[in-house]
């Protein structure tokens, strides 16, 4: 009997190979993100995924913090981690943010959504640009993934497709990841706001449990100035008792004016995510003192009786 052949093996059409090959690429990428447990961790590692898979020689990865209107990312500078914010509207990352539609930009210092002033200061070139949005499994945009510099050539429609394919892999994992590091600083704060009410009710003396109250609640909140301002009756003034991160002595102002006179008058808080876009924000004491006031939360202090302090 003669040798029977074997029948050859055909391999599967280009475009079919493409898509079993990104279906790998993105069950590799599910994978690594499964592991992953700190937000931080995780934005490095799609960064790192996408930037390798576009070619690129760098990305960033923004989420859109909803509280404040801006787009954040972070950045690992030794083993300090930096956040860098803009608003969910400015650059070419606000814009993709606010359409929901990608960009391929291979000439970007001639595109108006372009902030070339991030090239100034840091003496890089950006040459092309890829950036697309991160879509929730409603749809909705999360965030914006960034590619820069392609390595060869231009980024391609084709770059486009998979980075938003990429963008979608992650979006669940990032949500989740954001979820739980939401609920962690709150648990957090409050234990913290816990130690603050035992420390603060253990002293008698005025001036020390204003400064404790008043450094304890910017640790919580992470801010890097913070004042207390007592109302005085006789001037109709708010004068501050305590002021944490400046050494310019006791303020007064006309209990009408500013934000703390806005916040004592109505007894409502003010949370203001930009405070040189606010026309009630006095920009003198900042030119004084060469400060920059990016970001203002004002609560009213009152007695037993809700009368301002």
């Amino acid at each position: 009997m003669g040798k029977v052949k074997a029948e050859p093996q055909l391999a599967a059409p280009r475009g079919q190979q493409a898509q079993l090959q990104e279906m790998e690429l993105l069950l590799r990428i599910a994978k690594q993100m499964a592991v992953i447990e700190t937000l931080n961790e995780l934005l490095g590692a799609i960064v790192q995924i996408t930037t390798a898979e576009t070619n690129a020689t760098g990305g960033t990865l923004f989420l859109n913090d909803d509280n404040t209107g801006e787009l954040y990312s972070r950045v690992l500078q030794g083993t300090l981690v930096r956040e860098i914010r803009i608003l969910n509207t400015s650059g070419m990352a606000g814009r993709v943010f606010t359409t929901g539609k990608g960009m391929i930009v291979n000439r970007p210092y001639q595109n108006p959504y372009f902030d070339r002033s991030v090239d100034k200061k840091s003496g890089y070139r950006t040459k092309n640009l890829l950036t697309a949005p991160i879509r929730n499994a409603k749809g909705a945009v999360i965030g914006v993934l960034q590619m820069v510099n392609k390595k060869r050539g231009q980024f391609t429609q084709e770059d486009l497709r998979r980075l938003e394919a990429m963008g979608e892999q992650t979006a669940i994992t990032l949500q989740s990841t954001q979820f739980l590091e939401r609920v962690k600083a709150d648990h957090d704060r409050e234990m913290l706001l816990l130690d603050v009410v035992a420390q603060v009710s253990a002293e008698f003396e005025l001036d020390v449990m204003l400064h404790k109250l008043i450094s304890e609640t910017a640790k919580m909140l992470d801010a890097d100035r913070a004042t207390i301002f007592l109302h005085d009756d006789k001037t109709n003034q708010l004068y501050s008792r305590v002021a944490l991160g400046n050494s310019i002595g006791e303020i007064r102002i006309p209990d009408d004016r500013g934000i703390a006179g806005a916040v004592y008058t109505t007894g409502r808080t003010i949370n203001i995510p930009h405070a040189y876009a606010d026309l009630r924000f006095n920009p003198a004491l900042d030119k004084s003192t060469g400060y920059f006031t990016r970001s203002i939360l004002c609560v009213p202090v009152a007695d037993q009786g809700g009368d301002g302090l």
